[in-house]
């Protein structure tokens, strides 16, 4: 009798650890979704059965992972439980320190895009996010070691067995009653709280992919992407209709305007995390922007510091493929995963349709697989690729490293011009005004002024160092003769994270445009606020390109503009990547 209760002791003390060390790996979830609720939030609100979704989706997360390590240890649940804790504490410290920098949870083109990560500049932005609680994983790893030290028993095979049906058992219940909550809302229909709630197909999961996560977990989430991801979704008459309908409306996208005869080059700038708050701004007495500033006071260049930022959880590969495709990227992905796959129309390609002997060629700061720019490039029609790695061979500077400054781009930039004969279309992508802004970088520059948070004066200190080299840049195309027959725009990727400037709801999230020589009058054009979106649509209007499809943008050049982006917009958009469209509908 006494054994007999020994053992019916032993074994209640068994299940309590096992027990409390499997709601820690539902605790490591938990703190994942309500610390990305609270810092970054979903695109779409939450019912009042929110937080039982929630718990289920942990649960059965938690319990698959479970069970997937009980079976591969031979059903020796104390080690099984050990590696599901060490799953989900990895799995939500990567969510949390990848949200703070993308907005969003990991997916899977952000897995496939991991070699990114060994990228210095990609790595040290993610780590500047640090934050007090994230003290709770160094903790949890304490408490779950103590825990786990404390049930040094032997596992009960037959009984932990029973222990996880239960639990499954107990998840599937829950989740049942926690959708049934759904009941209580009339206006949705039974289709509406299938698709929010168990299965949602990939063009719609793409609007919100961020509030499915939370919701449904990340099992069902990335197994159902899985099962899609790989695969063009199949266009219906009707879908292929609304996309036709929308690109073959000019009204917005073309005006009377003729192409300036003088201009045989386009030369597009595309600035790092640039925010249109640090131009014509004087700190300490001195102008952060000054060569910028003459730019954006001269009667003859079109500026406007109202553009909205349109990209997503690509940030500056978003930014390149919002300007060279004229498409908004996607929501649920790493736009660039998909889009290597799918035919484009891009920028340059439709200017040298005009214009069949003009070269065309995008120099990049960084290697040319990163955020996948030689695929990319060839896509949007450019010939050539020059990256940090050419950089090193042309310019024979061996300790140049895989990430060049402003300045090195310029230098190289220069060279080219110089080495070609005819017109052509260059993209050159800044990089020096990247996160982190924990540092400067040294020219000479500096700011005292201790009312503006440290990071803040960093990252404008930054701003006038690309200034400084853009401005010899554009001296340089002076000298030699191609400063005015050149489109010249310069543009922001994306705006920097004001988080990362200790700048968080101080300053407006606007961007800022020039256009130089495109031989239209300002005073006519539209100077409120726009979206990177329109930028692909009213060059090609400068530039007098006669085609049908002109994005999805608006012309600036116009004061009768209207906003272009909408979440029809959005929804056509996905709808021509994901459905591949234009591999068979080139218009």
């Amino acid at each position: 009798m006494k054994k007999f209760l020994s053992l019916t002791i032993l074994r209640k003390n068994i299940n309590k650890d096992f027990l409390i060390l499997f709601l820690m790996s539902v605790v490591n979830l938990l703190f994942l979704h309500y610390q990305f609720l609270y810092s970054i939030g979903l695109e779409s609100s939450c019912f009042k059965s929110s937080p039982f979704d929630n718990f289920v989706a942990c649960l059965l997360d938690a319990s698959f992972f479970l069970l997937i390590f009980w079976i591969l240890t031979f059903r020796r649940l104390r080690l099984a439980l050990a590696i599901t804790f060490a799953i989900t504490l990895i799995w939500s410290f990567c969510n949390i320190f990848y949200s703070r920098f993308f907005y969003q949870y990991l997916s899977w083109s952000a897995i496939g895009q991991a070699g990114n990560m060994t990228d210095g500049t990609v790595t040290s932005s993610i780590f500047e996010g640090f934050e007090l609680l994230d003290l709770y994983y160094p903790l949890a790893i304490a408490v779950f070691c103590w825990l786990y030290k404390r049930s040094k028993h032997r596992d009960v095979k037959t009984r932990s067995l029973r222990s996880l049906i239960c639990v499954w058992l107990c998840s599937i219940v829950m989740g049942i009653a926690a959708h049934s909550l759904y009941a209580f809302h009339p206006e949705m229909t039974i289709w509406y709280q299938y698709q929010k709630t168990v299965f949602t197909p990939r063009l719609y999961d793409s609007m919100w992919p961020n509030w499915t996560y939370f919701h449904k977990g990340f099992f069902r989430k990335l197994i159902l992407e899985q099962l899609t991801r790989s695969t063009h979704i199949d266009l219906t008459d009707e879908q292929i209709a609304q996309i036709e309908k929308e690109y073959l409306n000019h009204s917005l996208r073309v005006t009377s305007h003729t192409a300036p005869e003088n201009v045989k080059n386009v030369v597009f700038i595309l600035v790092e995390s640039y925010l249109a708050a640090s131009s014509d701004l004087k700190v300490d007495g001195k102008e952060i922007t000054p060569y910028l500033n003459q730019l954006r006071h001269d009667s003859t260049v079109y500026f406007n510091g109202h553009m909205r930022p349109n990209v997503s959880i690509g940030r500056s590969s978003d930014g390149q493929f919002i300007y060279m495709a004229g498409l908004l990227p996607l929501h649920a992905e790493i736009t660039v995963s998909q889009a290597k796959n799918d035919t484009i129309i891009g920028l340059p390609e439709l200017i040298r349709k005009t214009h069949p002997d003009m070269k065309a060629w995008t120099i990049i700061p960084s290697n040319p697989t990163l955020w996948e720019q030689q695929a990319m490039s060839k896509s949007y029609g450019f010939e050539k690729l020059y990256s940090a790695l050419d950089y090193q061979t042309e310019m024979d500077d061996k300790d140049a490293g895989n990430c060049l400054t402003d300045e090195m781009i310029f230098n190289y930039a220069s060279k080219k011009d110089l080495q070609n004969t005819g017109p052509f279309f260059s993209l050159l992508l800044t990089v020096s005004m990247h996160l982190p802004y924990d540092s400067y970088f040294e020219h000479g520059f500096t700011l005292s002024d201790s009312s503006l948070p440290q990071r803040y004066r960093n990252y404008l200190t930054n701003c006038h160092y690309t200034d400084m080299q853009i401005g010899k840049y554009l001296e340089f195309l002076k000298e030699q003769g191609l400063y005015d027959n050149s489109l010249i725009v310069i543009a922001a990727d994306h705006e920097p994270p004001l988080r990362y400037l200790d700048m968080e709801d101080k300053l407006p999230i606007e961007l800022p445009v020039y256009i130089i020589n495109g031989g239209f009058n300002k005073e006519e054009a539209w100077d409120g606020e726009c979206n990177q979106l329109d930028v692909y649509t009213t060059i090609l209007d400068i530039m007098g390109i006669d085609c049908q499809w002109r994005g999805l943008g608006h012309t600036l050049l116009s004061k009768d503009y209207q906003n272009s982006v909408t979440e029809d917009k959005q929804i056509l958009s996905d709808l021509i990547l994901y459905g591949n469209f234009f591999k068979k509908n080139i218009p």
